[in-house]
């Protein structure tokens, strides 16, 4: 299933190595390299596994705590095993800086502190008219090569903030241990009622994709990672009861 207002863009598994000393690079061409290291992390993990939870608090919807299971193999295969996780856009679950790098420029804008740590801010533009949304800003650790917070532009009427924390797996992989994604309307809808409901059964899906919440947040936690165990593709071809792994 697919969320209609899909523009998610979750970043994760952030971890590098150091630029090359004396490369003379512009300032657009020195966020291409950022967000290179960032990806570098990544690059050793094929798959993984990984339970999670996730708290919704969104304006005209009553969600209670919702776990699941998160599968993910490269490229960009993304599987829940639970239909409520429609909530969260498998387009942006999981998609990794060497993603980002391909379809967007990357400019370096300057430092900023953020809660005592320095951080380098970066504007990304969609390198094609089509890719959506246009622009981003990220905020990246240098120390450990980790997005740490990421904003949108406004889009479809919405701005989303995301902010994320990270834990050591094994392996040695930096990977997201709780991802926070709040949105903020920057025009009032008034022509839609207001929603007053309960989790969301398979019959309301419909429903709620015609009336998006526009406010509120999601708080996902990531718990239990197995990395590399070998996911089939039948896993991600099926909507319902994944294959169960040992």
């Amino acid at each position: 299933m697919r969320w209609s207002y899909a523009v998610l863009m979750v970043l994760l598994f952030c971890c590098a190595i150091p630029m090359a000393s004396g490369q003379k690079k512009t300032q657009e061409s020195t966020g291409s390299v950022i967000l290179r290291n960032v990806s570098k992390g990544y690059e050793g993990i094929q798959d993984f596994v990984a339970k999670i939870e996730a708290k919704v608090d969104m304006e005209r919807l009553r969600v209670p705590k919702m776990n699941a299971t998160l599968y993910f193999k490269k490229p960009d295969k993304v599987h829940f095993d639970s239909p409520g996780f429609a909530m969260l856009p498998r387009e942006g679950v999981v998609l990794n800086a060497g993603t980002l790098r391909a379809r967007y420029d990357a400019t370096v804008i300057g430092e900023e502190n953020v809660e005592g740590k320095k951080l380098m801010k970066l504007q990304l533009t969609g390198k094609e008219q089509n890719i959506r949304p246009r622009q981003l800003f990220l905020w990246v650790d240098q120390t450990l090569w980790t997005i740490a917070k990421m904003e949108s532009v406004p889009y479809q009427g919405r701005i989303l903030r995301l902010e994320f924390t990270y834990a050591t797996q094994s392996g040695g992989y930096v990977l997201t241990q709780t991802l926070k994604a709040s949105f903020e309307a920057t025009a009032r809808d008034t022509t839609q009622r207001p929603l007053d409901i309960d989790m969301p059964a398979a019959s309301q899906l419909d429903e709620l994709r015609q009336r998006v919440p526009r406010t509120g947040s999601i708080t996902v936690k990531y718990l239990e990672y197995k990395i590399n165990v070998g996911l089939s593709d039948e896993i991600f071809e099926k909507k319902e009861n994944p294959p169960k792994l040992n």
